[in-house]
């Protein structure tokens, strides 16, 4: 086997862009030249070794660009739930649970106490992860004392609050805890670029990292804390790259501070599916956007996945056909696809290689501006932020105006079929910008 690649005779880039010309029949070898206005990125189909600026580490080994694991490419099906009448809440988790997930996202409705113990009923949480939204400090010391060691994620909109606590004790009791948590799927749900939600995650996780040190918190724990979630787009490529390129920004950051294990420069990612491109006119091409959206993200290498039911903000939800349609796409990808088995199954592709060092690049640069002006607490930095967001957004909104950029069911091939379904309100993305869905601008 090792003899393998000396059986066949390597080509020149010459001789590559010589095929390459005479398969296009008399067609400009630019047509292979991907232009992204809304990214700014121009992505070429088409590499060549000569084209390697430089070679990525193997997969579970720093800066972990192509995956922090080194066994296979696994991940969890994370299926939400709100958190309503505490029994039914419960039967829907057990069916799921039957169904196949292994991690449960709880998002709580309002800042009331819950009683876990009949939320929970019956489920093996060291058995499988789960995420808790919380509305309160108090909920979510009462969801820590109930989960004891359990792998648990919090996510709450307040880490300087959660910072003042006494919350952060359950750090040490619990190592497979994830207690702060950045979003910023929000950057995405607003109609950020990838480089855009990248470069404010890389500041919002920047930023909680220094405050934990200035706490007294040495760096592996303080990095081990933290977790991110990143919202996924329909660019296949681009979605696969912008994980891949967050892993080795993230690593640099926390390289700086010393740490004394390697493996705390891994970060923990969860991708979810936004609302963006959702339509809830034509609701059954959802199925095939969310497949293609979260292989893109699975090929990048993430730990959890989170398909979010595309009617959960909708007048006239169906959430136990759509949560389990959400839970089956993973069970594809595995069981079918067998995609938790191939480590970095993107690996040795050159021009994926290469849009993950230009989206990197574009977002360390973003990055260091932030930093530069004040850090991403600054109001001013805020401001700026959001309002290159919104020209982002309205770009967007223009493609699917003047459908350069086409969707089934949205803006081309409308469904025959009329279906009462309407948006109810999201809630507001990235500092309180308004939330983009493409349907409800046609």
């Amino acid at each position: 086997m090792n003899d393998l690649f000396s059986s066949f005779q390597a080509s020149s880039k010459e001789e590559w862009i010589a095929i390459l010309k005479k398969e296009l029949k008399g067609e400009s070898i630019d047509t292979l030249n991907k232009i992204n206005r809304v990214e700014e990125i121009t992505f070429p189909s088409y590499f060549h070794r000569e084209d390697q600026k430089s070679n990525f580490s193997d997969p579970g080994l720093a800066p972990y660009t192509r995956g922090i694991q080194s066994k296979n490419n696994d991940w969890t099906i994370a299926t939400t739930f709100r958190i309503t009448d505490l029994k039914e809440t419960n039967q829907e988790i057990i069916t799921a649970l039957m169904a196949g997930t292994d991690h449960l996202i709880l998002e709580a409705v309002d800042t009331n106490p819950i009683d876990f113990s009949i939320l929970l009923n019956e489920v093996g949480l060291s058995f499988i992860h789960t995420t808790f939204r919380a509305k309160s400090t108090e909920q979510i010391n009462q969801f820590l004392v109930f989960v004891k060691e359990a792998p648990a994620l919090i996510e709450y909109t307040d880490n300087d609050e959660l910072l003042k606590t006494n919350l952060k004790a359950y750090l040490d009791k619990n190592p497979n805890l994830k207690l702060y948590h950045i979003d910023a799927s929000l950057v995405q749900q607003a109609g950020g670029t990838t480089w855009q939600e990248l470069s404010i995650a890389l500041a919002e996780g920047h930023e909680l990292l220094v405050k934990q040190l200035d706490k007294g918190i040495d760096c592996d724990t303080a990095a081990a804390a933290i977790h991110f979630t990143f919202g996924i787009g329909s660019k296949y490529f681009f979605e696969l790259a912008k994980v891949r390129a967050f892993r080795t920004c993230w690593a640099q950051i926390v390289s700086a501070y010393s740490p004394k294990h390697t493996c705390s420069l891994a970060a923990t990612i969860t991708a979810r599916t936004s609302f963006l491109n959702i339509s809830l006119k034509d609701p059954y091409t959802n199925l095939l956007r969310q497949t293609t959206e979260a292989m893109s993200v699975v090929l990048g290498g993430i730990q959890h996945l989170n398909i979010q039911p595309y009617d959960w903000y909708s007048t006239n939800s169906n959430t136990n056909f759509t949560r389990r349609m959400a839970t089956n796409i993973s069970l594809l990808l595995k069981e079918e696809s067998y995609l938790q088995i191939v480590l970095d199954p993107a690996g040795g592709s050159y021009a994926l290689d290469s849009l993950t060092e230009t989206i990197a690049e574009r977002a360390w640069s973003s990055f260091q501006w932030i930093e530069r002006n004040g850090s991403i607490s600054n109001a001013e930095v805020r401001k700026t932020l959001a309002s290159e967001i919104e020209e982002k957004a309205a770009m967007r909104i223009q493609e699917i105006a003047d459908k350069t950029e086409k969707r089934i069911g949205i803006n081309i091939f409308p469904n025959p079929e009329q279906i009462t379904n309407n948006w109810t309100e999201l809630p507001l993305a990235w500092n309180n910008l308004k939330p983009l869905i493409l349907e409800q601008t046609v």
